[in-house]
């Protein structure tokens, strides 16, 4: 596994959880769509025209369109960071497809970089509405509710 891919694979098991437990909803629906997205990934990958892969350029498509709903919606400053860097992957589909000098391997090096963006964009969301004080959307784990009287 190349070390690119072991960090991508760390960071999302670190980060994907965390931004479950600690995060608000926006941090919450950024994580059911980045595990959508991953567990989707490997079926779509086969699906090839030449070195371009367009399953997984609609999947990422549709990946950016959420992410903009989501920053449309909720008042979150690193969905627009994540959607900029996921309009940056959509455009490395296009590079892949006009560009005949340029490979399949290049175009996914530059995915997985843009993939780390959005990952990170989402832990530092994560850190926002914590300095913010706002709850997170789910009580912490290691409390116990308040006795009711």
């Amino acid at each position: 596994m190349p070390p690119v891919q072991l960090f991508f694979l760390c960071s999302a098991l670190a980060i994907l959880p965390l931004a479950w437990v600690k995060g608000g909803h926006p941090e919450r629906a950024g994580v059911a769509l980045f595990i959508a997205a991953y567990v989707a990934a490997p079926f779509l990958e086969g699906f090839r025209i030449g070195e371009t892969m367009p399953a997984i350029a609609v999947e990422d498509l549709i990946i950016l369109s959420v992410l903009i709903w989501l920053a449309l919606k909720h008042d979150r400053w690193w969905l627009l960071l994540a959607s900029a860097a996921q309009s940056l992957n959509v455009l490395s589909h296009v590079a892949l497809m006009v560009t005949p000098e340029l490979t399949a391997r290049e175009a996914i090096g530059a995915q997985w970089v843009f993939g780390l963006v959005s990952l990170y964009a989402l832990f530092s969301g994560i850190l926002e509405r914590r300095l913010s004080g706002e709850r997170a959307a789910s009580p912490a784990l290691s409390r116990t509710p308040a006795p009711q009287t």
